[in-house]
């Protein structure tokens, strides 16, 4: 992994900085990424220190605003208003960086077609401690050393040959850390209601889960073999097993809810080309 981001010498524009391209930009200037030079575009942003924000891009164009990197991170809805001003803009040397759900790179290509290249990338809310884990998927003439300074700070990088596969892992890395809190928010609601206080069974939700999936990644084993260090036959774990593991019906409910996060990001991709 990458030890910082003080050799980075582009300039970096981040048109939209909600949550997640806002843990991006955290995680980057803690890396040593210099906030002189980094701009936002976002009337809503939290200010970071050293950084420059923006209500408009016309009002960054203005301020004589010039980027050869730029990361699109507000709602793919806006798409086609921003690319129209953005467009002209993002042409020569720029790479152009999306993090917006559902849009492809074709989508990217057809409204940037003159920026050097597009890197879709599809990051999770961990990256803001280094800890999280981005897909990305390339098209044109890119600086892959570095994209590679800029997302392996973020945690792990899965490069992608194609970019066919990414309103799934959306849903399944990105959309992944709500699931996962979800889970055990809902874990901790059951430990409450048989008999735990509300602070215990959070704090010890929290620990096993965090403990549980350490040790996964650190075993190299496969979960089902943990899962058989845990459990003995007819004991409690095995006990627990038997009703999760009953008609299939938790992998069939996973299924669900990646299913329905996938679909939704080809909505929002036929939204951002005005199909909706």
């Amino acid at each position: 992994m990458n030890q910082g981001l003080q050799d980075f010498s582009g300039r970096l524009l981040l048109v939209g900085c909600g949550n997640m391209a806002g843990a991006m930009l955290d995680r980057w200037l803690a890396a040593g990424l210099d906030g002189a030079r980094v701009a936002i575009v976002d009337p809503f942003a939290a200010p970071r220190d050293g950084v420059v924000q923006y209500a408009s891009l016309a009002e960054w164009q203005a301020a004589g605003g010039v980027a050869d990197w730029i990361m699109l991170g507000m709602k793919p809805q806006q798409l086609g208003e921003i690319a129209e001003t953005l467009a002209p803009l993002a042409t020569g040397d720029v790479h152009l960086l999306s993090i917006l759900a559902g849009v492809s790179l074709a989508d990217l290509a057809a409204r940037f077609s003159g920026a050097r290249a597009h890197v879709r990338i599809l990051p999770n809310l961990a990256a803001r401690i280094g800890a999280g884990v981005t897909a990305v998927a390339t098209l044109g003439n890119v600086d892959h050393e570095t994209i590679a300074a800029l997302l392996d700070i973020l945690g792990r990088t899965v490069t992608l040959p194609d970019d066919s596969t990414m309103d799934l892992v959306t849903a399944f890395t990105g959309s992944g850390p709500a699931f996962v809190f979800r889970l055990i928010e809902s874990y901790a609601a059951a430990g409450e209601r048989l008999g735990l206080s509300a602070e215990d069974a959070l704090a010890l939700a929290t620990a096993t889960f965090g403990g549980a999936t350490a040790l996964l990644a650190d075993s190299g084993e496969k979960p089902g073999t943990l899962i058989a260090q845990v459990a003995s036959k007819g004991g409690t774990t095995q006990a627990g097993l038997d009703i999760l593991d009953s008609d299939g019906q938790l992998a069939a409910l996973l299924t669900n809810v990646l299913r329905a996060a996938r679909d939704r990001g080809r909505e929002l991709a036929d939204l951002a080309r005005g199909e909706g």
